[in-house]
């Protein structure tokens, strides 16, 4: 993942991402549920890359999204399908 960021290749590191979060699903098979496979389900058309962070029992879930994709449209995603259900996308950037 260093490497692939080093070089600038986002895109890559984001597939890296999810290469990791589908081991961890593999050896814990309590580090998603139903519900967070649909947030991701929801978004995919709009996304690289996608994992939790957090200590469990609650958390964020990380994406990176699609060159192109704004912010902005993974937000009115969100809403569109969650409402007012919690589901809210926090700004961050990747330095």
């Amino acid at each position: 993942m260093k490497f692939e960021l080093e070089r600038g290749d986002i895109t890559r590191f984001a597939q890296y991402i999810t290469e990791q979060f589908e081991l961890v699903k593999i050896i814990d098979k309590g580090a998603s549920n139903t519900y967070i496979e649909y947030i991701f389900e929801v978004c995919e058309d709009l996304i690289d890359g996608k994992s939790i962070c957090g200590a469990g029992g609650g958390g964020f879930l990380q994406v990176i999204l699609k060159t192109g994709v704004s912010k902005e449209t993974l937000r009115l995603r969100l809403d569109e399908v969650f409402g007012d259900c919690g589901v809210l996308l926090w700004d961050c950037t990747l330095i």
